[in-house]
């Protein structure tokens, strides 16, 4: 007797873990629907202003040097919503950040910065170097990307030896995701 008390014992011991597992995961649920319910009702209003992204490539020109001066590079933004006019970005020679770790553009002082004609409320995608293999050119070392606060622009740089074309795509959230029908 005293071992099948012990076999019923355990098996209650087991009914009520499984109980209690199943009761656990039927709140876990009631309070996942709850959640999504109450928070599915706050953001209909969200929904009205979400926006998917645009993408817009930009590009400086920095090998070609017919018609231009030794320190320009030229914008290049074919597909812009709002066409951007090459003369007016024009680039500025800067102070190069010091890093003691950058073997590549130790002896360099300055850097090229040149405006891209992003709002600042955009994000930059990758950089593309081109050509490719040019090994003087090494992403964070010699050529980058960073956004001036003061300006209110995003900037590709290139510091020596780098010179090359650099490529970035802007992220613009500006297209709405229901379109109404036109009549």
């Amino acid at each position: 007797m005293p071992g099948k008390l012990i076999c019923n014992r355990n098996l209650e011991n087991n009914l009520s873990s499984d109980m209690l597992f199943n009761l656990s995961a039927v709140w876990h649920f009631i309070v996942i629907v709850t959640y999504v319910t109450v928070k599915g009702l706050n953001e209909e209003k969200t929904l009205e202003s979400f926006k998917w992204p645009r993408w817009e490539e930009r590009t400086i020109d920095c090998t070609t040097t017919e018609g231009k001066e030794p320190d320009q590079c030229t914008l290049i933004a074919g597909n812009a919503k709002i066409p951007r006019d090459p003369a007016k970005y024009r680039c500025r020679r800067e102070p190069m950040p010091f890093d003691r770790k950058n073997v590549l553009a130790r002896n360099s002082t300055t850097r090229l910065a040149c405006p891209i004609g992003c709002e600042p409320e955009a994000n930059l995608s990758v950089l593309v170097k081109s050509p490719q293999n040019n090994h003087l050119c090494q992403k964070y070392y010699t050529y980058g990307k960073y956004r001036d606060q003061k300006e209110g622009d995003w900037y590709l740089w290139l510091a020596e030896p780098c010179r090359a074309n650099i490529t970035t795509w802007c992220r613009f959230n500006d297209i709405a995701p229901f379109t109404s029908k036109v009549s």
